[in-house]
């Protein structure tokens, strides 16, 4: 059974608060240890990895930020839903964008 940890517009990663947010609520709502990270390549942030401490089955706990951005360079107002099921970890969803289902 999946638990709805936070949900919140996109841009809003970008705020120190809604990091810690994630990383307070999720332990309140698991009691392990969540992390975020970002992470680049060649020069630009690619994605935005929400970790738990645990079994992690499938990569759709990704933001892949690239596919995210406006012409201009910011990232869309998109909602994001931070999930988390023991069987499967964490899995973050992204309104209008396709879930990852593949095991990478």
């Amino acid at each position: 059974m999946e638990k709805l940890i936070i949900q919140f517009k996109l841009p809003a990663i970008q705020s120190l608060s809604i990091i810690e947010a994630i990383t307070v609520l999720g332990f309140a709502a698991t009691g392990n240890k969540f992390s975020v990270d970002f992470n680049g390549s060649k020069g630009y942030l690619s994605n935005i990895e929400i970790l738990c401490e645990g079994h992690q089955t499938k990569r759709n706990n990704v933001i892949w930020i690239e596919k995210l951005r406006t012409r201009r360079g910011k990232l869309m107002s998109k909602k994001v839903k931070v999930f988390h099921g023991e069987q499967n970890g964490v899995r973050v969803e992204v309104a209008g964008m396709k879930q990852m289902d593949s095991n990478e």
